[in-house]
């Protein structure tokens, strides 16, 4: 403006390209579109860094002057990026106005260069077995995508595809269509062992692009996968909620421990801002290097041999499945599986369902501290009613009055519903509790809370005799039952190393030692009859618990088991009989892993 100082122009420009207007600020110059393009071009080169652009001093020369610039730039996961810039000036008709060049952004730039940033992390970190063995380790993989300027036919390359890979032909499809001319369009990352006897059928495929890289991968594809988790591109919103530490593309832990420990496997980037080429992105100069740091391995609890077994087990299980397995000296997680393996869901800690009959070792245990014998005599009914509730049973049929021994063998619900006077649901949530239901499990992981709430009503006590009403528990829960049974005192869950150990009180001994030899009548002649032939001597409890509101009821498959220093649950949604369903993949996991 006419009158006005250098300092005034010089002023309103470094303010505008502080306030992060670069169009205000490229107004500012003698070449607005040159420099706007030049302005924005190195901001979104620094990923959107904020910069501060303060005036030190002005030098006047005739219609000339010199405007000195400290430039300091908050790059991120990089920090400050600070420098001086000489900026020109020069007087025209209409006032003051910044010359143009691109060295106004940095002295190094030119106008076919802009600012950049380059980021390589460090090598992921594996995660580990007990004895610090690797369970997910960098291994080779091959990436599949689409290069849409090289296929004439969407719907013939997705049909290829899906013929040799696992994939929806119609969804591809319409995914290379929608895509535009040009792109690359992921399709699936593949093991090697996978890729191989199909490699030369999928390298001609019209439009296949193949990379290969490493990938942290566990032994196989269902190994502990919603347990471990998996590294994937990260998505918008993961991008969004780290606040400036992952960048669009980042290969970041999707679930799991992975993305529970993303910070730790990880370790940080080496990182730096750089002078690219504007047209091709070389990098040609490198002007700030903030060195990044290598991650840290994860050691968990879970034993290599013990986590095949129950992957093994649970082959050819259709639907919802898990297994935990635990160490009850110690609380330590031993094995995680799930099915399906496609999910994401570790219904193993995460899942809550009424533990139906397996309940009743908790159960067993309050009706002992109120004086019940094994000898006494409880007549086991096909049905018995409650305030006009029937109640019936699953599995032993009605064996009439026997022994109460036998009713828990053969898992008799009519038996245990007619004694739900003797104790108070407030009472058997207190003995649920010293079996660690209802206590509160801190791991590294989303875990369940177990419940095990007083019931209401007199229909109410009788359903949560037998793990009704409203009694909810992971199988990690249902294993620490279990557990708690094999050692005499239940233990908190560890599954990592770092996790601290937690116990509860330790078990009147009576109890324990009865509950020992009532579980094991289970599986010599009661519903666990599956497991007769497994070497040690295990001993269960299988449960068959109603959910829903159909008539009959649908029902989940429970059994757990302990055997030396091992326990197990394992749960089959929608199973039918816990001893003819989960009793035989209790069976099948115990029999693959050796007595101590």
């Amino acid at each position: 403006m006419f009158g006005e100082d250098p300092d005034e122009a010089a002023e309103r420009y470094a303010q505008a390209w502080s306030r992060g207007d670069d169009r205000a600020a490229a107004r500012e110059t003698d070449r607005p579109d040159e420099a706007l393009e030049a302005l924005t071009g190195s901001r979104r080169g620094l990923d959107g860094a904020r910069v501060r652009a303060k005036v030190d001093d002005v030098s006047e020369d005739g219609d000339r002057a010199d405007a000195r610039l400290r430039v300091s730039w908050r790059v991120p996961r990089i920090g400050d990026f600070a420098y001086d810039a000489r900026v020109p000036l020069v007087e025209t008709d209409d006032g003051w106005q910044v010359e143009w060049r691109a060295q106004n952004v940095h002295p190094k730039l030119n106008d076919e260069t802009r600012l950049g940033t380059t980021s390589v992390g460090p090598p992921r970190a594996s995660i580990l077995d007990r004895d610090g063995r690797p369970l997910m380790s960098n291994r080779p993989v091959v990436d599949i995508a689409v290069r849409t300027d090289r296929v004439e036919d969407p719907a013939a390359t997705a049909a290829a595809l899906a013929e040799l890979v696992d994939v929806d032909a119609e969804r591809l499809e319409r995914t290379i269509r929608d895509a535009g001319e040009g792109r690359f369009v992921p399709v699936i990352t593949l093991r090697q062992t996978e890729f191989r006897p199909d490699a030369e059928r999928i390298r001609a495929v019209p439009g296949v692009s193949i990379d290969g890289k490493v990938a942290p991968l566990a032994p196989s594809r269902a190994f502990a996968r919603a347990l471990l988790g998996v590294v994937g591109p990260a998505t918008a919103e993961q991008v969004e909620r780290s606040r400036g530490r992952v960048s669009g593309g980042d290969e970041i832990g999707q679930w799991g421990l992975q993305a529970a420990f993303e910070e730790r496997l990880a370790g940080t980037p080496t990182a730096a801002v750089v002078v690219r080429e504007r047209k091709t992105g070389t990098q040609t100069t490198t002007l700030l290097r903030k060195p990044g740091k290598r991650g840290g391995p994860v050691r968990t609890t879970l034993e290599r041999a013990v986590q095949d077994a129950a992957e093994d087990a649970l082959d050819g299980v259709k639907g919802n499945a898990a297994l935990v397995a635990v160490q009850p000296s110690t609380g330590e997680v031993l094995a995680v599986a799930n099915r399906p393996v496609e999910s994401s869901f570790n219904r193993a800690f995460d899942g809550l369902y009424p533990p139906g009959s397996t309940f009743k070792v908790v159960t067993t245990a309050a009706l002992l501290r109120d004086g019940l014998g094994v000898d006494d005599v409880v007549d086991c009914p096909a049905t018995v009613t409650v305030e006009g509730k029937a109640f019936r049973n699953f599995e032993g049929g009605a064996a009439g009055a026997v022994p109460f021994r036998e009713d828990f063998a053969e898992s008799c619900n009519t038996a245990f519903v007619s004694l739900h006077k003797r104790i108070t649901a407030d009472r058997l949530t207190l003995v649920a509790r010293d079996y660690g239901l209802g206590v509160r499990v801190r791991l590294p992981v989303n875990t369940a809370q177990s419940k095990a709430p007083p019931a209401e009503g007199a229909v109410g006590r009788a359903a949560m005799m037998i793990g009704q009403a409203e009694t909810v528990a992971s199988p990690l829960a249902m294993a620490g039952v279990a557990a708690a049974v094999a050692d005499g005192r239940w233990r908190a869950p560890r599954l990592v190393s770092t996790d601290r150990p937690k116990a509860g009180r330790a078990l009147p001994p009576e109890e324990v030692d009865t509950l020992r030899t009532l579980m094991r009548a289970v599986v010599v002649g009661g519903t666990g009859v599956a497991l007769q032939a497994v070497p040690g001597e295990p001993a269960g409890k299988s449960g068959t618990a109603e959910y829903g509101a159909g008539d009959p009821p649908k029902t989940h498959a429970w059994f757990i088991a302990f055997r030396g220093d091992l326990a197990v649950a394992v749960l089959v949604e929608g199973g039918r009989a816990g001893g003819e369903v989960a009793a035989p993949i209790a069976a099948r996991f115990l029999t693959a892993v050796p007595p101590a």
